[in-house]
């Protein structure tokens, strides 16, 4: 395990601040959940995804959606890649997302690309055409539905990210 050289004291509520320079090289952003557990005579911090635990979940999603819709998809949790369709033809498992996707989870923003673009994930760029949805449950933005094809999206394709968000966030929310 690497060492940071800080050291720092628990206060009398039994709270530690994780350094700024920790918190920003790790991503770790306010308000984000982290898991704590204990490994012989160390404690542990780990990043924790509530959408990571639903993988299996989001991994069927993808598998289906090419086989009844002409558009692949990513869903993402707030950091990385957790599911994609087959048809993306990238390996995408843990790519992590780029700051103007960070950004549409912070601003909690759907955005529809008004041409043939790129979007970067991870070392892979994947050209098409994109809607992106934020899944949003009751609680927080916890990352993002992107769909991809080679033309324009109907209203119809875009309604369904929405219901994939929704379906996702739901699934989440009553767990």
């Amino acid at each position: 395990m690497k060492s940071t050289g800080v050291i720092r004291r628990i206060d009398e509520l039994g709270r530690i601040v994780i350094p700024k320079e920790i918190r920003r090289h790790l991503g770790i952003r306010d308000g984000e959940s982290l898991e704590i557990f204990t490994e012989e005579n160390q404690i542990i911090l780990k990043k924790y995804s509530k959408v990571l635990e639903y993988a299996d979940f989001s991994s069927k999603l993808c598998e289906i959606v090419p086989s009844v819709m002409d558009f692949g998809m990513v869903i993402t949790d707030r950091d990385k890649v957790v599911s994609y369709s087959d048809n993306i033809k990238f390996d995408l498992q843990n790519a992590n997302l780029n700051s103007t996707l960070l950004d549409f989870i912070q601003n909690r923003e759907s955005y529809e690309s008004s041409g043939y673009g790129k979007i970067v994930l991870g070392d892979f760029e994947i050209e098409g055409y994109f809607y992106i949805q934020p899944i949003i449950s009751s609680i927080d933005c916890l990352g993002l539905t992107v769909l991809v094809k080679d033309k324009s999206f109907l209203k119809e394709e875009k309604q369904f990210a929405k219901f994939v968000g929704a379906m996702i966030a739901n699934k989440i929310d009553i767990s």
